[in-house]
């Protein structure tokens, strides 16, 4: 019988990659989406679709539910790949912003990844998409970057206690990635401010988030499905797997330079006041 795969956030970009890279090679396939056309799609693809919104408790329980009954109570891999991005500074962040990117990001993958858990048979894989914003920290990516941060330590959680298990835990690091992550963090972080005056200024951010060119290194996502897939046939063991040039050496310059990393970030996107 085919291996099971679930890949969470398979709408476009790197889940959807993972998907098709997953089923050309024989994988059985579930895939979550939140839209009816992308659902649509995955399916056209030949996954099997799953609603799935992370930000409701009530919509998490019931996509492990879906997903346990479609897979025979055996899931060989759970990818945690959705979430968005909320690019906004510190300062203008509220309560109920940074709640839900927590519960987006960080909350809504753990507790699915716990519905599933007890299908994940010896051997299985749980990985989870993280950053290289979760070992580095950029101006207007805070919220983001502190929910990457959070699972650098879920991550070594589940490693620490399903080792035992045989099960099998890795996170994947991507730096730029050709996706909609920016056009969807653009429409985030307009909502949040929607109009608010603010003290630092955020024109060259919003140029970046609207530019339709790449910024340099920027890979296919591809680049992670290979990843990936290594990690499913085992040619990749190791925990932690950063993807592109740019995240390795970030990470790298932040290993070395420690606190000496902060004027590095601060060229990269310069929070000045209005």
């Amino acid at each position: 019988m085919n291996k099971t795969v679930v890949i969470t956030g398979a709408s476009s970009g790197i889940g959807y990659a993972c998907a098709e890279a997953c089923l050309r090679q024989g994988y059985r396939v579930i895939a979550t989406a939140r839209k009816e056309q992308d659902l649509d799609e995955l399916k056209r693809l030949g996954a099997i679709p799953v609603y799935l919104e992370l930000l409701d408790e009530q919509s998490v329980d019931q996509a492990a539910g879906k997903i346990l009954d479609y897979a025979d109570n055996r899931v060989d891999c759970l990818f945690n790949n959705a979430g968005y991005g909320l690019q906004v500074a510190m300062e203008d962040t509220n309560w109920e912003s940074l709640e839900k990117q927590h519960r987006a990001n960080v909350i809504g993958p753990i507790q699915l990844t716990n519905r599933l858990l007890p299908a994940i048979p010896e051997g299985g894989k749980l990985v989870f998409n993280g950053s290289v914003l979760g070992v580095i920290t950029v101006a207007f990516r805070g919220p983001y970057c502190m929910s990457k941060y959070a699972l650098e330590a879920a991550v070594d959680a589940y490693r620490l206690e399903l080792e035992s298990l045989g099960i099998d835990v890795h996170l994947i690091q991507p730096g730029p990635i050709e996706a909609k992550f920016r056009s969807n963090a653009l429409a985030r972080v307009k909502e949040v401010l929607a109009g608010r005056k603010t003290r630092l200024d955020y024109q060259r951010h919003f140029e970046r988030l609207e530019s339709e060119s790449n910024t340099r290194g920027t890979l296919p996502a591809s680049s992670v499905a290979d990843v990936f897939i290594g990690i499913l046939e085992g040619s990749h063991r190791k925990t932690r797997y950063l993807v592109t040039n740019t995240a390795k050496l970030s990470a790298s310059l932040k290993r070395i330079l420690g606190d000496g990393f902060h004027r590095i970030a601060r060229k990269a996107e310069p929070a000045e006041p209005l």
